[in-house]
């Protein structure tokens, strides 16, 4: 019976009539392009070998399947459009994309994959993330949203302008960490969690760098992807944690007793990653706050740390 459906990796361009059995690992809110009017919508689908492919749902196709590739639910999907996926984006994207359109067909089947969803992911524990600080591994974490911050305004050192908002992360060993969402995460993951910050959301976000920016916090890339309240053995445990402890978190947000744990504190730097200030001339930090405007204009080219 399995053999009728294809793995990821077997499906090519040129193929026609053919059925794949996948799991949706993520689904990101519907978004609108930077420089365009299109809308879109990013899934990760993975087979039952932990194969995996990036599909796209465009414009008024993201409604027409929006209570349909639901997270963590298996599928019969076919009729996708396969083509090759442009070289600079094969490195997160894969060598093939899927683009589901009004073509394609969807079927729900009954199978519960949630223990090999929940195997694909490796999560990186708060008091651990200085190994990643300013590295380009990607990094995976769970967390419960307990605050989010106003957004704001920033100019980059690039000369853009971009807006940021920060949410306040907590785990289980009351550790906080902050979350820095970038431009499209702001207009579409940081509203619905402002939306529900009551309910204390268990995010878990994949793709993300961990930044020195502030002391140390986590930030967004352009292929972050975030889910809430997943059906997974370690969202639900620490789903638990939060109704054993909803008085005391509750607590937290409303005296802002996180202010005085964020940002992470860092460990003091080996001497051969120290930087003599008299060997980077012109390349320090410059600093600019325009308060009236609630903006942070800022300019920063060197990463590291100085010592006289």
């Amino acid at each position: 019976m399995e053999d009728k459906y294809k793995l990821i990796p077997d499906v090519s361009p040129a193929d026609t009539n053919w059925t794949a059995k996948v799991i949706v690992v993520e689904k990101s809110l519907g978004r609108t392009a930077q420089y365009s009017p299109t809308k879109y919508q990013n899934i990760t689908l993975m087979d039952p070998e932990k194969n995996k492919v990036q599909a796209t749902i465009y414009n008024t196709n993201i409604q027409a399947f929006e209570d349909q590739l639901v997270s963590s639910k298996t599928y019969l999907i076919s009729n996708t459009a396969v083509k090759p996926t442009k070289q600079q984006y094969r490195s997160w994207m894969g060598d093939v994309q899927w683009t589901i359109s009004g073509r394609t067909k969807v079927e729900e089947i009954q199978e519960d994959h949630t223990v090999l969803l929940s195997s694909t992911y490796d999560f990186i524990f708060f008091d651990r993330l200085e190994k990643y600080m300013d590295s380009k591994v990607d990094i995976s974490i769970i967390g419960v949203a307990l605050d989010i911050k106003p957004k704001r305004l920033i100019q980059t050192w690039f000369g853009t302008q971009s807006y940021i908002q920060d949410v306040v992360l907590i785990n289980e060993r009351f550790q906080i960490v902050l979350l820095t969402m970038w431009e499209n995460f702001v207009n579409n993951e940081c509203i619905f969690i402002s939306n529900n910050l009551t309910r204390k959301l268990i995010v878990i976000g994949t793709h993300l760098k961990v930044s020195s920016f502030n002391g140390l916090s986590i930030s967004t890339k352009t292929n972050s992807s975030f889910l809430f309240d997943p059906a997974f053995h370690q969202a639900m445990q620490l789903r638990y944690w939060v109704e054993q402890n909803v008085d005391k978190l509750d607590d937290m947000v409303l005296k802002k007793e996180y202010l005085a744990r964020t940002p992470a504190k860092l460990s003091t730097p080996t001497r051969d990653k120290l930087t003599q200030i008299n060997n980077i001339p012109g390349l320090l930090a410059v600093v600019i706050t325009d308060v009236k405007e609630n903006k942070i204009l800022y300019s920063s080219s060197f990463s590291g740390t100085l010592f006289y």
